[in-house]
């Protein structure tokens, strides 16, 4: 019996802490795995690539299509509902940076920084300056002169001499058609024309000119349309800025074809804190039920991060010129997220930066997808791992904050030592009370670094409540004198080993429990 109580003063903080560890655990799998939105899924890995690209996506015999590159070529997923792999097709083309593709019902065409090639025979079929991969079609520029190249014939035709060989070529595939847009930068702004593509003949739908302020200059437009109108979202950099930092402006508007643009400045509030998001980039821009949205990548708040903060995930904007915008994370992954494209209107992928491969991340709010992401992953508890053991090597410098309570006691042990040296001998049972006292007197004083506001901000609820630190500074001393007085008994130990043993367990609890959450 004594030796099973002399084990406990142990057992007991063993167990003490591996209940701690066991809530931190719990609570960082939470939120690396918490998913971006209520109504959205955690990110399904569909595959990896070694090119930081966007995937090609559409419908092949009615089901959703996920293409993208791999080092040896061009690699076909497609899925069912649920997105499971339901059968894959892989096509052997040569593989750089520069690398675009299509993929037809018989033919794949690919694209390189210089020419544009058929991938069954490998034999180059023109020279590109820029290459056009609708989901249906196919269009090219060669100088300045835009064609559309039927797949199937292996035909092409002129659509357009650009007037302009400085403008800016724009294309969109929507329900109602597929249009392109022209913009070259005039004296009065920046002039728009407007097309629309139907097979190899185009018409021309009308002109619109904007000009955005003398300090900052277009750095980017991307555009939509529907029922005879067009939606247009204009980037914007500033020329100079006072801090230094590049800093963009985003201009919305919608607007007939042949009417010029009432732009209308909009901002993206982020979802997950009280700031805008930042350095947004990677967009396009979609017709819904809903109205027009925007699909981008932007640098906002996450807790999946080792020390959370802000990290570039994937996010939508429901755009409206009247009532503002509406933005949702789609994503919330520790890597770098980028290159997203909509697949459907419930379902978006990305590409999260890796190594040598890169992972391609899918995202849906479809019911059956929110469930099936909804299960404990490898990935998860390794990012939950990597994270707890992180935090806990951080929590360590609670133990350097806890010297402004221990000192006290220590003292005056000292001062017993040299003034009242009979009364350690005899082991008076005053000492060590009088020691306790002294050293929860100082922590509750002294309490404030470390049960700071921002670890408080930071702790789960379970731990920052109204009045908690100085409830655990006495609950935790309440256990390690239970546990002191259970076992130390039958160990025989001296008033200032009990002392040191209490002191030493009750900074243990607190840095088990609060330390992860001091950084």
């Amino acid at each position: 019996m004594k030796s099973w109580r002399g084990k406990l003063v142990w057992l007991l903080p063993t167990i003490i802490v591996l209940v701690a560890v066991s809530l931190l655990f719990s609570h960082n799998y939470q939120k690396v795995t918490e998913p971006p939105d209520e109504n959205w899924s955690r990110a399904l890995d569909i595959g990896t690539t070694p090119v930081l690209r966007t995937p090609n996506v559409g419908i092949h015999d009615g089901s959703p299509s996920v293409s993208f590159l791999t080092k040896d070529g061009i690699q076909q997923n497609i899925y069912n509902e649920q997105y499971e792999i339901k059968e894959q097709n892989s096509y052997d083309i040569p593989v750089d940076k520069f690398t675009q593709f299509y993929i037809g019902t018989n033919k794949v065409i690919f694209a390189d920084y210089y020419s544009m090639y058929d991938q069954e025979t490998g034999d180059k079929i023109t020279d590109v300056q820029a290459f056009y991969p609708l989901e249906n079609s196919v269009f090219y520029r060669n100088e300045d002169k835009i064609y559309s190249f039927d797949v199937n014939e292996s035909t092409s035709k002129e659509l357009l001499s650009l007037k302009n060989p400085k403008a800016s070529v724009h294309m969109a595939e929507t329900d109602s058609g597929t249009y392109l847009l022209t913009d070259q930068v005039t004296s009065s702004g920046n002039l728009l024309t407007y097309y629309q593509v139907d097979k190899n003949n185009i018409t021309p739908l009308g002109e619109a000119t904007f000009s955005v302020k003398e300090s900052e200059q277009v750095n980017n437009i991307q555009f939509t349309s529907k029922n005879d109108s067009y939606q247009l979202l204009v980037t914007t950099i500033q020329k100079q800025s006072q801090s230094g930092k590049i800093q963009n402006y985003y201009y919305y508007a919608e607007a007939p074809f042949g009417e010029n643009p009432n732009l209308t400045r909009v901002d993206f509030q982020d979802p997950s804190s009280t700031n805008e998001l930042k350095e947004i980039s990677d967009l396009s821009i979609y017709n819904t039920e809903n109205g027009p949205v925007l699909l981008f990548k932007a640098n906002g708040w996450t807790d999946t991060l080792f020390r959370p903060g802000p990290q570039f995930n994937i996010y939508q904007a429901t755009l409206s010129e009247n009532s503002g915008t509406t933005v949702t994370r789609l994503s919330n992954t520790p890597s770098f997220s980028n290159f997203p494209v909509r697949l459907n209107e419930q379902t978006v992928l990305w590409v999260d930066n890796g190594g040598d491969d890169h992972k391609l991340l899918l995202a849906s709010s479809k019911p059956e997808v929110i469930e099936r992401a909804d299960q404990v992953t490898k990935q998860g508890l390794l990012l939950a791992s990597g994270k707890t053991i992180g935090m806990l090597s951080s929590g360590l410098f609670a133990l350097i904050i806890s010297t402004f309570w221990f000192l006290w006691p220590l003292l005056f042990m000292i001062f017993i030592m040299f003034s009242k040296a009979d009364a350690l001998d005899q082991d008076r049972s005053w000492v060590l009370y009088t020691g306790i006292l002294i050293y929860l007197v100082a922590a509750i004083v002294a309490r404030d670094p470390m049960f700071s506001e921002a670890l408080l901000a930071r702790a789960p609820e379970y731990l920052s409540f109204p009045g908690s630190p100085i409830l655990f500074l006495l609950v935790f001393a309440g256990i390690a004198y239970g546990i002191l007085k259970a076992g130390a008994r039958s160990k025989d130990w001296s008033n200032p080993i009990q002392l040191t043993y209490f002191i030493g367990m009750h900074v243990l609890f607190i840095t088990v429990f609060f330390g992860p959450y001091l950084m």
